[in-house]
C-alpha cells in the first residue's frame, strides 16, 4: 500500500511535469517563464520581469541597470532556467522509476535521483545566492528578493 501512494504521487509529478508549466511557487511570490522571459509576481506590487538578456522592467517599464546588475539578472535568469530543466529531468527519472515499480522491478535508479536532488539543491542555492545580490545591488528588486527563500532543500 505505502508503494502504491508513492507510484500515485510520482507518477502524478511527472505529468504534471510534462505538462510543460512555466510557473515555479514559493511561499513568498511565483516566479513564470515563458519564452525568453521571466515574470515575478509578489502580492502586493507589480510585476516584474527578467529577459534572458539581463532586461529588467518593473510594472511594464523599463528599468535602467548598471552592466553588473545585468550580468547578475542574467544569471538569475539562468538559475531559474536550469531549476527547470533539472524538474523536468527529475520528473522524467521518477517516471521511469514509477514504470520499474509497477512491473514489479527493483528501484536501480536509487543513486541517480539523490544525484539529481543533491544537483536541484546546488541549482537553488545558486539562486538563492544572486537573489541575495540583486537585493543589495538594485532597489527595485527587493520586493522580490524574497521569492525563493531558499528554504526547500532545508538550508535554513
Amino acid at each position: 500500500m505505502k508503494h502504491r501512494s508513492m507510484i500515485l504521487l510520482l507518477a502524478l509529478s511527472a505529468t504534471l511535469a510534462a505538462c510543460g508549466m512555466p510557473d515555479f511557487y514559493f511561499m513568498n511570490g511565483k516566479i513564470i517563464m515563458i519564452g525568453n522571459q521571466l515574470t515575478l509576481h509578489v502580492s502586493g506590487t507589480p510585476d516584474a520581469s527578467i529577459s534572458s538578456a539581463g532586461d529588467f522592467n518593473l510594472g511594464g517599464k523599463a528599468v535602467p541597470v548598471t552592466a553588473p546588475q545585468r550580468g547578475l539578472l542574467m544569471l538569475y535568469y539562468q538559475q531559474v532556467e536550469d531549476i527547470r530543466e533539472r524538474s523536468t529531468a527529475t520528473s522524467k527519472a521518477e517516471e521511469a522509476a514509477a514504470k520499474e515499480a509497477t512491473d514489479g522491478k527493483p528501484d536501480s535508479d536509487q543513486k541517480q535521483q539523490l544525484e539529481h536532488q543533491h544537483s536541484t539543491c546546488q541549482d537553488e542555492a545558486n539562486l538563492k545566492a544572486v537573489q541575495d545580490q540583486l537585493v543589495t545591488q538594485m532597489s527595485a528588486f527587493k520586493p522580490y528578493g524574497s521569492i525563493f527563500g531558499g528554504d526547500e532543500c532545508g538550508n535554513h
